[in-house]
């Protein structure tokens, strides 16, 4: 059986005219429904695991490796065109930069208690992926927060399914989940 979908309030009748009432009336008066987007509610530092994932994946399929800080605008990678254009194709795929904005402005508005839930999550999280082999070296910034210098699995990569291992086994996705 063939069926068509028509839109409440769209002045059809099915019968393929058009309601004169309502043909002239405004857009905005009319209903519909919608259907919603999945919002991403995770912490932007969880966001940006993937993101980089994404962008590191991207850049090694275009046959590169990440050369030097990409965050340095005076890195000498870009002198190279070539290099630059697939650095800002990863870069528009994964998302990456609006997701390090997000970081950066979530960081900078946290709370002391914030940074010490945080701090301690990270310990946590930090604790499991170095039983899997991880390299982490970490500093700490003005605001009492750990930041990541050094953080890589085993081969060298960031390797999703650690993570997502250690989340689950420490709780934090269930905090997460939890709204904590």
């Amino acid at each position: 059986m063939r069926s068509t979908l028509v839109p409440v309030g769209d002045g059809s009748d099915n019968s393929g005219t058009t309601d004169e009432s309502t043909a002239g009336e405004d857009a905005s008066n009319t209903t519909s429904d919608t259907i919603p987007l999945n919002k991403d509610d995770r912490p932007p530092e969880l966001k940006l695991f993937d993101a980089f994932s994404k962008f590191s994946g991207c850049i090694k399929d275009s046959g590169e490796t990440i050369r030097g800080d990409l965050q340095d605008p005076n890195n000498p990678a870009y002198q190279d065109p070539a290099y630059l254009e697939v650095v800002q194709k990863c870069a528009a795929r994964s998302d990456i930069v609006n997701i390090l904005n997000e970081v950066s402005t979530t960081r900078a508005n946290l709370t002391p208690d914030e940074i010490k839930t945080r701090n301690e999550a990270f310990v946590v999280l930090s604790d499991c992926l170095k039983k899997k082999g991880w390299k982490i070296d970490t500093s700490i910034d003005s605001s009492g927060l750990i930041n990541p210098t050094t953080f890589q699995s085993a081969d060298g990569d960031l390797n999703q399914r650690d993570l997502d291992s250690c989340l689950t086994e420490t709780g934090i996705n269930d905090a997460i989940e939890n709204g904590a």
